[in-house]
């Protein structure tokens, strides 16, 4: 066991590190000659207790000398402390003091104490104020350092210092004050002017405890500040009255509700009911004891309240007043009327608005689910209709049965909407980048997919922290958004679509009838649909030496332009419901690494559609491999092995079937070459247009046939229509061989239809 440090003797060092405190009490001295047993040391609380020849001396304050009827004392003073943990060596310093006090009249009684870090010296109280004795003890002080520091010997020893953490004590400080910044600084002095604990042993006796604060309105001096709820009797019936209110714990020991006491402002009914049927009586007079002061408390705001509600209107300030705890609560959000479950709300100090956290269902592409959406109601002055405010409880809308019925018929089909779907839109969708919001109108057919939103669009993925089973209630389809997550096929993007936009498919039946193949080639038409149904279906259960590898159908296509290779697979994709995703070189990029990662994601997006994939003007993936060219030959290299594991259908369309690598022969399930069209596929491509756009009616055999005759390909037929149509209406007249007369004409002045003409 260490021995105690030594005490300081360097007196530069003590004065620098002690303050002199002057205490505001006067100090008396009491001789007397009985023994201690007889004197009441308790209610006397001394100071100091010291033997001398006269007898016991006992230093303690006036106030509980003459409180104890003890009025023969002497030497009224005021106490001095310093603290100090000195050697004998340094008695200087309280010489020092002593000295300069006496030479401005000032007798001294000094009290040392042994084995505390203080010393005490006591002056008579009427010699001289606090203030002046505390300016002589500073001058005296600053001349004794100055002294000292003087006459210090060179060799005086350096003060050492223990080794960081190595005294097994708790060093303790206190709270200083703060600076301008806000900062805090410490000291090791304990405040003079700490009060007591109030809560105690005491007080945990009763049950209640109320604490109070100064008011400031003018109308009463003070108000309620918290009450703390002890009795079991209270918990047990409050428990009944605030079951489900959020933030409370009837079984917590003690239990804090703070002003302005909204659990007992909006269940204040249910309270009053439960105190007037209570009998027992115990229970009973605790609840009347609460009552009453609760009531005294809330009167003017549960009044004002009721008189607000009784006129439609509510106040800023009362707003928190109408919205309770798991209210349904209602907004047109994006000019859709929209209902919310309400979690709390408070007056923001900055903005001065009522800020609103709610809640709505949602779905995040595995379970259904509640996340949060967040209101204000701006401040404002007066009253203002409840059905005003941005953001109201269902309850005070005129028309709320028939609004309930709506939004849970919506979200009866919300539900429905979970999973997979194929279907068009028309209308206004979302979609995000770079964190920002932007807007699209869309016209397209669509897949609504959560789930593939999640995993393909990670930056925007949906959250939800699940408390519903795999159906909805009718309650909870009243809070389910009315948007779905998925894909726009044409604008290639993820977008949220609201679900009053979504339609069904109208499907092109003559699709696949209508698809002219080359002469003799009639029959593949009915093998390509059959090498997309079964795999469709999954009826090839034919898998490679390598588990998962070759297990898609590919099919090439090729030949010059506007013969029918995308509406092969057009109609395919049309025959069998499915979607078509067309994606193009463009699409993929021209680096290798960003090819990868883009194929990579649509070969296991369109499987899991079933849908059918379609790459357009693929030569660039295709073109055979050389010696010269190795960036182009590593893009080639990624295609073939990204095709060896894809599992869906793809048609893959290229103009020069020439230049492919050969090792894609050996990947290619059907191939299909297309020649330039001849008079007769020409001639079904007219009759089909014209019967789609005006009927063949207002065009003769003839007419039909020398339109055949001009070399034209599918697609330019299409336009040459279209255009033909455009004139047509605007000079308000039904499509006319005239009018394709016209835009063949303009096309080529040399055709032979500008010649017949």
């Amino acid at each position: 066991m260490s021995s105690p440090s030594k005490g300081e003797n360097n007196l530069p060092i003590l004065l620098a590190s002690m303050r002199p405190t002057v205490h505001p009490e006067t100090f008396v001295f009491l001789t007397t000659t009985e023994r201690i047993e007889d004197i009441p040391l308790q209610s006397l609380k001394p100071e100091m207790l010291f033997q001398e020849d006269e007898g016991l001396t006992i230093i303690t304050t006036k106030d509980l000398a003459e409180s104890n009827g003890l009025r023969d004392y002497t030497f009224p003073c005021k106490k001095i402390s310093m603290a100090v943990h000195s050697s004998l060596e340094a008695v200087g310093l309280i010489a020092a003091i002593s000295s300069k006090l006496a030479s401005h009249g000032i007798s001294t009684n000094v009290a040392s104490s042994m084995g505390y870090p203080g010393r005490r010296r006591h002056v008579p109280s009427e010699d001289s104020e606090s203030e002046e004795i505390e300016v002589i003890i500073d001058n005296t002080m600053a001349a004794s350092k100055k002294d000292a520091e003087d006459n210090a010997d060179d060799t005086t020893e350096t003060v050492k210092y223990a080794p960081p953490g190595t005294i097994c004590e708790v060093h303790n400080l206190y709270q200083s004050k703060r600076d301008e910044n806000g900062r805090t600084s410490w000291t090791k002095k304990k405040p003079d002017d700490l009060p007591s604990a109030d809560e105690n042993t005491e007080s945990a006796q009763y049950a209640l405890i109320v604490r109070h604060v100064k008011c400031y309105d003018g109308r009463k001096p003070l108000q309620i500040h918290s009450i703390v709820v002890q009795s079991e009797r209270l918990k047990e019936t409050l428990g009944k009255v605030l079951d489900g209110y959020p933030g409370v714990t009837m079984t917590l020991e003690r239990v804090e509700f703070r002003s302005p006491f909204k659990p007992f402002v909006h269940r204040w009914e249910r309270f009053a009911s439960a105190r007037d049927q209570e009998l027992d009586s115990v229970t009973k007079s605790h609840l009347d004891l609460l009552y009453t002061i609760l009531e005294e408390e809330l009167r003017d705001t549960i009044a004002r309240k009721n008189d607000l509600l009784l006129n439609g209107v509510v106040t800023h300030d009362l707003l928190w007043t109408i919205f309770e705890p798991e209210d349904e609560i209602f907004s047109m959000v994006g000019g859709r009327p929209r209902v919310f479950r309400f979690k709390s709300g408070e007056t923001n100090c900055r903005t001065g608005a009522f800020d609103i956290e709610a809640k709505y269902i949602d779905f995040d592409g595995d379970e259904f689910g509640f996340r949060d959406e967040d209101f204000d109601v701006p401040g404002f002055g007066g009253t203002m209709p409840i059905t005003a405010l941005p953001v109201f409880p269902l309850r005070h809308h005129n028309d709320r049965v028939s609004v309930r019925e709506a939004l849970v018929a919506r979200g009866t089909l919300w539900e429905h909407y979970k999973g997979y779907h194929f279907k068009y839109y028309e209308g206004l969708a979302v979609g995000r980048f770079m964190r920002r919001e932007f807007k699209f109108n869309i016209k397209s057919r669509i897949i609504i997919d959560a789930e593939a939103f999640n995993t393909f669009n990670p930056d925007d993925s949906v959250s939800v922290y699940p408390t519903c089973g795999e159906e909805l209630t009718d309650d909870q389809r009243l809070l389910a958004t009315p948007t779905l997550r998925g894909y726009s096929l044409k604008e290639k993007r993820w977008l949220e679509f609201t679900l009053d936009s979504v339609k069904e498919i109208v499907w092109d039946s003559q699709a696949f009838d209508s698809l002219v193949l080359p002469q003799g080639q009639q029959d593949l038409k009915t093998l390509i649909l059959a090498f997309a149904k079964a795999q469709s279906k999954q009826v090839d259960s034919f898998d490679d030496v390598v588990q998962g590898k070759g297990r898609g159908i590919i099919m090439q296509l090729s030949g010059p332009p506007g013969v029918g290779k995308t509406l092969t697979a057009e109609s395919v994709a049309e025959v069998m419901k499915v979607p078509l995703y067309v994606m193009s070189a463009g699409d993929l990029g021209t680096s290798a690494s960003s090819v990868e990662d883009a194929l990579k994601d649509i070969l296991r997006m369109v499987p899991k559609w079933g849908a059918v994939l379609l790459l357009d003007e693929a030569d660039v993936f295709m073109e055979a491999r050389n010696s010269t060219d190795l960036e182009r030959n590593e893009l080639v290299s990624i295609f073939l092995r990204m095709l060896e594991y894809y599992e869906g259908i793809l048609f893959l369309t290229t103009n020069r079937a020439e230049n492919i690598d050969p090792a894609f022969e050996s990947r290619i399930h059907v191939s299909i070459v297309y020649p330039d069209l001849d008079m007769t596929s020409r001639r079904h491509i007219w009759q089909q247009f014209l019967t789609r756009t005006a009927g063949t009616e207002r065009f003769s055999n003839e007419q039909v046939e020398t339109l055949a005759g001009v070399s034209l390909n599918g697609r330019q037929i299409k336009n040459v229509l279209k255009t033909a149509h455009l004139l047509a209406w605007s000079q308000e007249k039904p499509l006319a061989y005239e009018h394709v007369q016209t835009v063949l004409k303009l096309r080529d002045a040399t055709s032979p239809i500008a010649n017949a003409v």
